[in-house]
């Protein structure tokens, strides 16, 4: 009997040890997408928007969240969608792709939520679109513009955002309607890991091109608030090239511009191109006129409006609000369609979308890229009063 004891014993010692070795990212990403769940179910939710809330993603999370809440708010003001039948839980990321994966799992095994928005970080949504094909849960998309994040396979999966060659698509025609005029390029950029991969892309289009790359310098930061800005400026005066890029922040964008202009060296076909999350229209200077503005890589020119009562979009400040309240709008209209709230019901809504939004209009297609939302990038400048105008290509 005591030898009985003794293993039996040593036994659940064993357990405890093995059990501590589990990552211990693994038990707290299993923890949060618990507790997060467990909201979600007592509150009965049948939308779940999954959302960067905590963590160094939460301003883009929380700018989203209020587009959404927004979104689902005019409805249900206006008496469209009944609060009681379609509840919507937003539940935290934290930025993580193994805890927006869990909660996906764990909201899909539940069979409450009928659709899933959100994971606007391309990691994120990309281990996301992986569960919910897995979990045959239909799936919004918003943010995230990894071109291949989802194709013809992804049954279930829907982009409402642009994906990132829609940038480089709209690029490559600007240059070709230049042609041949354009014989050098200059591309300056900044230290992130999204200026370099801009950077990057616009090489590539360079070299595709046959265009001699006369500028490839990275905007560098020493020691006492110094930094190459201008070395940079000599570069650009000496090398003159037709066309150049500014993959940077927006403020080291306009600061290189506005100095080159004083000095009459910059191209007239100088681009800025954004490096970040939110995009927001640069800053206009008032020392300028309309014509003289930065023009700027842009998806997004649909002019202010109002969602309901005194709250308004506008393309300067609310880039990304615009998005979530388009969101939610695409799966209001996609439930209100659906005769059931099956899987197959809203996945032949969500195909046959064709709306307005204050972020555009949405039509998602079926070809080899799945269920994208082809909305067109545009080169844009600031009017003046924090409103774009389109540049190119040519608007009706």
């Amino acid at each position: 009997m005591l030898k009985i004891k003794l293993d039996k014993r040593n036994f659940l010692l064993l357990l405890f040890f093995l059990s501590t070795m589990i990552p211990a990212s693994v038990m707290a990403a299993e923890i949060s997408a618990a507790n997060n769940h467990r909201t979600a179910r007592a509150q009965g939710s049948q939308i779940a928007v999954i959302l960067p809330l905590s963590g160094p993603f939460t301003d883009y999370g929380e700018a989203l969240k209020r587009g959404y809440e927004l979104g689902f708010a005019k409805f249900q003001t206006y008496g469209t969608v009944s609060a009681a039948k379609y509840r919507v839980e937003y539940l935290d990321s934290e930025g993580d792709p193994e805890v927006a994966k869990t909660l996906i799992n764990l909201i899909a095994s539940e069979g409450d939520v009928v659709i899933a928005s959100g994971t606007p970080l391309n990691a994120t949504a990309w281990t996301a679109s992986r569960a919910c094909e897995e979990n045959s849960l239909p799936y919004l998309i918003v943010g995230a513009d990894q071109d291949n994040l989802i194709n013809n396979e992804s049954f279930f999966s829907f982009r409402l955002t642009q994906k990132s060659s829609g940038l480089k698509n709209m690029l490559a025609t600007f240059i070709k309607a230049q042609e041949p005029e354009i014989k050098t390029m200059g591309i300056i950029y900044g230290n992130s890991p999204c200026a370099i991969n801009q950077a990057r892309q616009l090489q590539k289009l360079c070299i595709a091109k046959g265009i001699d790359l006369a500028i490839w310098e990275k905007w560098k930061e020493f020691s006492h608030n110094r930094d190459n800005f201008y070395d940079l400026l000599n570069i650009i005066k000496e090398r003159r090239p037709q066309v150049l890029f500014l993959a940077t922040d927006q403020k080291i964008a306009n600061r290189l511009w506005l100095q080159g202009r004083r000095l009459n060296i910059m191209p007239a076909a100088t681009i800025s191109i954004p490096t970040n999350c939110i995009t927001a229209l640069p800053e206009p200077d008032r020392n300028l006129t309309p014509a003289d503005q930065l023009p700027y890589a842009t998806p997004w020119i649909t002019p202010e409006r109002t969602l309901s009562g005194d709250e308004t979009i506008s393309p300067r400040l609310d880039y990304i609000t615009a998005q979530g309240a388009a969101a939610a709008k695409v799966i209001v209209n996609c439930l209100q369609k659906s005769l059931s709230l099956s899987t197959e019901a809203i996945v032949k809504s969500m195909e046959s979308t064709l709306i307005d939004t204050v972020y555009g209009q949405v039509k998602f297609t079926q070809g080899p890229s799945g269920h994208q939302n082809q909305l067109p990038w545009y080169l844009s400048s600031n009017d003046g009063k924090n409103q774009g105008k389109v540049i190119f290509p040519a608007t009706r």
